[in-house]
């Protein structure tokens, strides 16, 4: 990590969750990246909308979740979500992470 955090470093639990997702299949993955989505469009509609020309584009996609256009969309949407949303896929995260 060379000294830098990342956002959701801030929050172990959440920073733990979704690292677990870079290595899960993909099946489960996406089912729980659709259900992240439905929370976000749910909770904080117009998030993606708002900041998704902020988020960084890397055409060599060396991060591991640039690879996924729905996964590279969360997590770089959830950088500018609420404490309270955030909150939220955490728990959905860790009921869900499991099944």
């Amino acid at each position: 990590m060379n000294g830098k955090l990342r956002w959701y470093d801030k929050n172990n639990r959440l920073s733990s969750l979704l690292e677990s997702l870079k290595d899960m299949p993909a099946g489960k993955r996406d089912k729980l990246i659709s259900g992240m989505m439905a929370l976000v469009k749910s909770e904080s509609p117009g998030l993606l909308d708002q900041f998704v020309m902020d988020f960084p584009l890397d055409i060599n996609r060396r991060r591991w979740y640039d690879k996924d256009p729905y996964l590279w969309l969360i997590m770089n949407g959830l950088k500018y979500a609420s404490d309270e949303l955030l909150a939220s896929v955490t728990k959905y995260l860790s009921v869900n992470k499991g099944s």
